[in-house]
């Protein structure tokens, strides 16, 4: 279901903070590809200026330097915090209409006629800083917070980011729209061609699925706990996408060793989207645990898919999941373990399926989100610093 286009008054200039646009080709990076992709596709009378200290030329970056809609500006000399002083310089030259930081910083020295936008993704680091490095929370938290309150106004990618924003930052509500973030084109197109299975798993569907970095945050080795309290007979496969911390990954195999499991277990890496949209396709259902995330943008690249998933009861998940997930205690590997006992109910496999599906189009397909970005960029454009008048609700 799409929504009405918010009318373009005048051609708007935005410029992007568009580092992880170019050198990112995980979660930040994804998102500011969709992000800016999308609103060049929907949107392509506005000027759409992306700064970067370097680029990296590759198959995700291509579409940008391919593209004449998109005007690229880069240093001459990439000098220690150009993205947080130097590029103010550039950026005032220019004078857009709009300066969107799309993870989590802004410059300082904006011309004041400049709006200022940043996109905050969550507060992990506040969150849980004691699996970050001393030195980075510290900058961390000085950068962010600095930009949190510099801002004119704050896009959340979810309501659970908005409440953390307000809750540790002190910021008011007014000052935040929740803007949900979409996935890649490759996972809402189903039947789009070249969706290829890996050698690796072809064959093995149906499987329980797991897509993300594999660290203690994310569930894993609950996972593998629950998995290890299924009755044999309703073992599957269990397809594991991605990379992580080698120290966990260690605890993971010990852990399958222990329980005897290698032979449901397949790990993989390096997945492009059109072959991580067949994966999703094929599995039986997606057990995503993680204790926090700003939003949890497997579950809906998975739900695209018409599979279902089971997901933690905690921050933005519930949020991203809607009605086609199972939700549970991340902490606990018998909550897990029920869930997926429970998905063998044929009658409420299929109803999370459908549900599932219409949720995500209903609410994160590219045009539904660009859509609230743009009536965010039009309106406080038109209340030029008077971003209590402009609040966009969610």
């Amino acid at each position: 279901m799409s929504e009405a286009q918010p009318e373009i008054q005048k051609k708007l200039i935005i410029a992007f903070d568009a580092k992880r646009l170019f050198n990112n080709f995980t979660g930040l990076g994804n998102y500011s590809r969709t992000f800016v992709r999308n609103l060049q596709k929907f949107y392509p009378e506005n000027e759409y200026h992306l700064f970067t200290p370097k680029i990296k030329e590759n198959e995700e970056t291509a579409y940008f330097l391919n593209n004449q809609n998109f005007i690229i500006h880069t240093p001459k000399s990439v000098l220690p915090l150009w993205r947080t002083f130097g590029i103010s310089k550039d950026i005032n030259q220019l004078m857009p209409d709009i300066y969107h930081g799309l993870s989590h910083e802004i410059p300082y020295n904006l011309d004041k006629k400049i709006i200022k936008i940043v996109t905050f993704h969550d507060l992990i680091y506040e969150k849980f800083p004691s699996q970050f490095h001393w030195a980075d929370l510290k900058i961390y938290r000085f950068k962010y917070l600095s930009s949190a309150r510099r801002a004119d106004h704050i896009i959340a990618i979810s309501k659970s980011t908005k409440n953390d924003l307000k809750e540790m930052y002190n910021i008011s509500k007014e000052k935040i729209s929740v803007v949900y973030q979409s996935c890649s084109e490759a996972f809402q197109q189903p039947s789009s061609e070249a969706k290829m299975c890996p050698e690796a798993i072809k064959g093995l569907s149906p499987y329980y699925l797991y897509v993300g970095s594999i660290i203690e945050r994310k569930g894993l080795l609950q996972t593998v706990i629950a998995f290890s309290k299924l009755p044999d007979q309703l073992k599957k496969p269990f397809v594991v996408v991605g990379k992580g911390s080698a120290s966990y990954i260690n605890k993971i195999s010990e852990m399958i060793h222990y329980y005897k499991l290698h032979e449901y277990f397949y790990f993989i890496n390096g997945i492009q989207n059109t072959a991580l949209a067949s994966i999703y396709e094929n599995c039986f259902a997606l057990v995503y645990p993680s204790i926090y995330e700003g939003f949890g943008i497997p579950i809906i690249e998975c739900l695209y898919q018409a599979r279902p998933v089971i997901t933690s009861d905690t921050s933005s998940m519930p949020e991203a999941a809607g009605p086609g997930a199972i939700l549970i205690n991340p902490y606990s590997a018998e909550d897990i373990k029920n869930a997926m006992l429970r998905l063998n109910d044929n009658k409420l496999y299929d109803e999370l399926k459908v549900k599932g599906r219409e949720h995500v189009v209903f609410s994160f397909s590219s045009e539904v989100t660009t859509s609230k970005a743009m009536q965010l960029y039009i309106k406080l454009s038109e209340g030029k610093k008077k971003p209590d008048s402009v609040h966009i609700s969610g």
